[in-house]
């Protein structure tokens, strides 16, 4: 089965309908959801999303916003081995590293972002939606 890993930007542009990217967050989780591909992401990310909800809307959207989330989307384990790992990756933003550990340890092979400049590509496919969607 293809897994996917999404990154922080592309979920709250979904939750937060941030124009004029909510429309391809909407197109791209409803394909991912039709399509059965595995989705998966890191405790930062849901750690993030909590943070920015709360912080936006209020504490019970964003709780209620990721136990929805969790119905369609695996959280992946973080651990020592990918710490050091990010921590020793060449990379301008170390929870951008962490994201890309992540994903790579866990046997992801396309990253999500709407970020792709500060991702490394050279292991696993980073892409935006729109071209993660065009791919298909």
């Amino acid at each position: 089965m293809h897994s996917v890993f999404l990154d922080t930007d592309i979920i709250l542009d979904l939750f937060l309908r941030r124009e004029p990217h909510h429309a391809i967050a909407l197109k791209l989780f409803s394909h991912l959801r039709r399509s059965k591909t595995r989705c998966v992401t890191s405790p930062v990310v849901v750690a993030n999303l909590y943070y920015l909800l709360a912080k936006l809307r209020n504490k019970t959207y964003a709780l209620e916003r990721i136990r929805r989330l969790r119905t369609v989307l695996d959280v992946a384990n973080i651990d020592k081995n990918i710490v050091d790992a990010a921590l020793a990756a060449p990379g301008k933003d170390f929870e951008d590293s962490l994201q890309y550990q992540c994903a790579l340890h866990n046997r992801i092979t396309t990253l999500i972002t709407r970020n792709t400049r500060d991702f490394p590509k050279d292991k696993i496919s980073v892409l935006n939606p729109t071209h993660y969607l065009r791919m298909i």
